[in-house]
């Protein structure tokens, strides 16, 4: 590991106490400064974070370094012109070469190497795809950060939202600040479960709300979300989703890295738990990303206008902010001078939230892909589950089309489907229902249009794949469709984004009802 940082902080009289973020110092602690994949062997990149130019190289044997970016020589930048030579970085403009700790092992023309020539570097790690910088002014030893387990989890989808105008406390203060989580992105009675559990520079909480399905056209689906969060200090979270009325679980990373002192750069990774269906899999994964980043960008308009408070008038109901703010002081060297320093984590929950409500809307998706929902029980392609712990919408499985067979379900497929649903929509939906009184069914929708038909499509758009009697119970609302899809019960192949409108296109009850 890289020998620890040697830059001078800046103290707090160099910041006017009126700024939005009054810290003193940018909190020490790893922070993200890139993917595996943004340098290659022999590669050189040019970075600013913590108010400081820096240039990320990887050796010939392909380990990691950061280091300030100007040549103690005469100031030539690293990141213009250097090259890497072996294990070291060369300088453009003299050839002086140092090694990852930060020292100079050459001068080509003499043979005295000056005992102050050296760079500044940070130390390094790599872990599951990603590059971390520690920052410590003070020179701070790095606490370890721990290896995920990536066994059963879908490769990660990257986002990266740069120069963000906030602070990186101000983010992750949103993981206890649940009064934000309905008027942002309209999930319904979020609570904290239990208290936060805080273990020196880890933070552990755990929170759950009920998820529209608005974000993917379905307003009447409610989700029932538990996030299981966990930071490490302010640059490092893990959120482990589970959406539990259809048993899907996701798993996002978030990095919030200072770029000075109100700017940041965040990057979100999305993995959801594979099925035994790749195709399906991947497309769950699609759905939950793009959830993600639209429901997680919700928040940056307040981020980058909002003002931090060093004592706000907090109410019954705004979730343990003080607490999070005393446990974020120990991230700062100076604390005489930093305000209570820990106001700027505001967007954890809203990164927690959007990944919720993604997961949410993702289960939500392949809801609706096969299962009628919560609100009526014995839609086309989906089914209700009363959970227990949460309120649902009650079912109403015995009203209008109950069926006791396959065949029945399909006689009553055009007395469900609603014209109105079906603007612009193109497309052929199947279903391969097995054992006995199963077949295999298709029905074309085009314009408003609707034909049923008997057999397979040759290009069906989404097909669905299950027992006949399990589907059937699926339709009266007497299973689960979602849990029964995500769990290996039944399968859907194409596209989950026709799959979602089957609802719509064919609701439990006729449109005269």
């Amino acid at each position: 590991m890289a020998q620890s940082s040697t830059f001078v902080p800046v103290t707090s009289a160099a910041r006017a106490r009126d700024a939005r973020f009054p810290f003193a110092e940018h909190p020490k602690g790893w922070f993200a400064i890139g993917v595996s994949s943004d340098v290659e062997p022999t590669g050189v990149k040019t970075l600013r974070y913590f108010g400081r130019d820096l240039v990320l190289y990887r050796s010939a044997s392909g380990k990691a370094f950061v280091t300030g970016a100007y040549c103690p020589h005469l100031g030539a930048h690293l990141g213009h012109g250097g090259k890497v030579e072996g294990e070291t970085i060369q300088c453009p403009f003299h050839g002086w070469r140092f090694s990852g700790d930060g020292s100079c092992v050459q001068v080509p023309y003499c043979d005295k190497i000056p005992p102050k020539a050296r760079l500044d570097a940070l130390p390094v790690c790599e872990l599951n795809g990603v590059i971390f910088a520690y920052w410590d002014p003070s020179g701070g030893r790095p606490t370890n950060l721990p290896l995920l387990d990536e066994t059963g989890w879908t490769p990660g989808r990257v986002v990266v939202w740069r120069n963000l105008k906030t602070h990186v406390q101000e983010v992750f203060e949103n993981t206890v600040d649940t009064a934000h989580i309905a008027p942002i992105h309209k999930g319904r009675g979020a609570r904290i479960i239990g208290k936060p559990v805080l273990e020196g520079p880890v933070l552990r909480v755990d929170i759950e709300f009920e998820a529209s399905g608005e974000i993917v056209g379905m307003p009447d689906q409610i989700n029932d979300v538990l996030l299981q969060v966990t930071m490490r200090g302010l640059g490092w979270t893990l959120v482990e989703t589970h959406v539990r009325n259809v048993d899907v679980r996701a798993r996002q990373r978030i990095y919030v890295t200072p770029v000075d002192d109100e700017t940041v750069d965040i990057r979100g990774i999305v993995h959801v738990r594979a099925t035994d269906d790749a195709a399906f899999t991947e497309e769950l994964s699609r759905l939950f990303y793009e959830a993600y980043v639209e429901d997680f960008a919700k928040d940056f308009p307040i981020w980058e206008n909002k003002r931090y408070l060093e004592r706000p008038q907090l109410a019954k109901g705004d979730g343990p902010i003080g607490l999070y703010r005393k446990w974020c002081k120990q991230f700062y060297s100076t604390t005489a001078d930093a305000p209570l320093p820990s106001s700027k984590a505001r967007s954890l929950l809203d990164v927690l939230e959007p990944a919720r409500r993604r997961l949410a809307l993702v289960a939500e998706s392949l809801a609706t892909a096969v299962q009628r929902g919560r609100s009526s029980p014995a839609a086309s392609m989906d089914a209700p589950r009363a959970d227990e712990s949460r309120p649902v919408a009650p079912s109403r499985a015995g009203e209008g089309f109950r069926v006791e067979t396959v065949a029945e379900y399909f006689e009553t497929l055009e007395q469900r489907f609603v014209p109105a649903a079906a603007s612009g929509v193109d497309a052929v939906f199947q279903w391969e229902l097995g054992g006995e009184g199963g077949g295999t069914f298709h029905a074309c929708v085009r314009d408003g249009s609707l034909s049923v038909h008997r057999g397979a499509h040759e290009k069906p758009t989404v097909a669905l794949i299950m027992d006949a009697s399990s589907y059937v119970r699926v339709v009266n609302g007497d299973l689960d469709g979602m849990r029964a899809f995500t769990t290996g019960g039944g399968k859907v192949k194409g596209s989950i984004g026709a799959a979602m409108k089957m609802r719509t296109l064919f609701p439990a009850h006729s449109p005269a009802a």
